[in-house]
């Protein structure tokens, strides 16, 4: 297939590229290999959120820039063949649940990136539809949703979701807890979950959107776990064998997602996956981590003033945080994760539940504090450094996307029971 041919060639390119700026040494033949490997492979980027950047700083995702680490063009040339494109709303609104309006902004600005590049990139409803459109030399995207589509759960706004496309959504509304499910940032109202969510949980298997358990308490990724008739994710997440926080997964928790045939996004954070970066973040004050002023919003004459407002606060947020060359987002000294490390953690989790239960999920697209001197063209490096742990090509095309792909493949199981009301 000729556009596959391309494609092969120009991974190959940005793999010697990768390999020659990067700090993995890999010479001769295994150099070589990493590129074979790496153009074979069907690589996933698991957790990313370009389309944010794209509605805040209006920056064009396939034109390479300075802001940010990840962008469309810039995984292209690492070699990235699909993208699970995560919109995200901010956890501000939740308050009086704005969340759906701001969803639905950031479903056009998606839409709208989509309709300008159909020439290389397209919607996947399937993995098949993946593999088609990767074969056809074009980059597949699945879309996803983080911090929830309603704070209330309702389904037929899920229901509308689905039919634009939607095929993986975060159960919580990110660190909140909402009407169904405990949050890890926020109080504990249900013990995990309550009935409702077991309802919306026999839907979205229904419908087969992947349910990823991120942001969740610990009893509330295990219910979920039990209660999904299909394999869930933990999208971006660490370990707490390396990092004892409670944003990071236990061991039993990792060793369920896996029975049930579910999948673990390894993050790409120091905060998740380094205990030197995470004890060196203690007590500081990075940029854009303020929290937000209190707006109370008129329950009588509005006229859009609270909107205004919170919009208002939570793009100043994240231009702050966010829209600086990548380089100038964590200061130099900072001890950020190395490639190798994450690699060690990916071999902790295959030792424990196997090798079908890890993938990449390094949640980058918005700024610092990830891997030094890494951006999305140095995907090759990854590759690298498994083919020097000495892991086999289908080990390492499984890590890079396989076990992705599998999942998107077996998210529409059978229920037992009615749908939710």
């Amino acid at each position: 297939m000729p556009a596959l041919s391309v494609r092969l060639g120009l991974v190959a390119l940005g793999t010697a590229a990768a390999l020659a700026a990067g700090s993995l040494s890999i010479r001769g033949q295994q150099s070589e290999c990493v590129a074979c490997v790496h153009g074979d492979a069907v690589v996933v980027a698991g957790h990313e959120h370009i389309t944010n950047r794209v509605y805040y700083e209006g920056i064009d995702p396939w034109t390479p820039v300075d802001v940010g680490v990840w962008d469309y063009a810039r995984a292209r040339q690492g070699g990235v063949d699909v993208v699970v494109e995560n919109i995200w709303a901010d956890d501000a609104y939740n308050r009086y649940n704005v969340t759906p309006k701001q969803v639905m902004r950031l479903l056009e600005t998606f839409f709208a990136v989509l309709d300008r590049n159909r020439h290389r990139m397209e919607l996947a409803y399937t993995s098949a539809d993946a593999e088609r459109i990767v074969a056809a030399g074009k980059m597949a995207v699945f879309l996803g949703l983080e911090a929830g589509w309603d704070f209330e759960g309702d389904v037929d706004l899920l229901r509308l979701l689905h039919r634009s496309g939607l095929r993986l959504a975060q159960f919580t509304s990110h660190d909140v807890t909402n009407t169904y499910v405990d949050a890890v940032g926020g109080v504990r109202k249900w013990n995990g979950i309550n009935e409702q969510g077991r309802g919306i949980i026999r839907e979205m298997n229904r419908l087969g959107v992947v349910i990823d358990i991120s942001h969740a308490s610990d009893e509330s990724q295990r219910q979920i776990i039990e209660a999904s008739a299909a394999p869930v994710t933990s999208s971006h997440q660490g370990l707490q064998h390396f990092v004892n926080t409670p944003r990071t997964m236990p061991d039993d928790t990792l060793r369920a997602l896996a029975r049930k045939g579910g999948v673990l996004g390894l993050h790409s954070s120091g905060a998740q996956i380094s205990p030197t970066y995470n004890a060196w973040l203690r007590g500081k004050r990075m940029p854009g981590n303020g929290p937000l002023p209190l707006l109370t919003r008129s329950p009588d004459d509005d006229y859009g003033t609270y909107i205004a407002r919170l919009d208002a606060a939570v793009k100043e947020r994240w231009l702050e945080r966010y829209a600086r060359p990548w380089k100038e987002q964590v200061p130099d000294e900072a001890p950020l994760p190395t490639i190798e490390e994450w690699v060690e953690q990916i071999d902790y989790a295959i030792n424990l539940v196997g090798e079908d239960h890890v993938a990449m999920g390094f949640d980058m697209s918005r700024g610092g504090g990830y891997f030094r001197d890494f951006d999305a063209t140095k995907y090759p490096l990854i590759t690298g450094a498994l083919v020097k742990k000495g892991y086999s090509q289908s080990r390492i095309r499984k890590i890079l996307g396989g076990n992705w792909l599998r999942l998107f493949a077996r998210a529409k199981a059978p229920v037992v029971g009615s749908a939710a009301p």
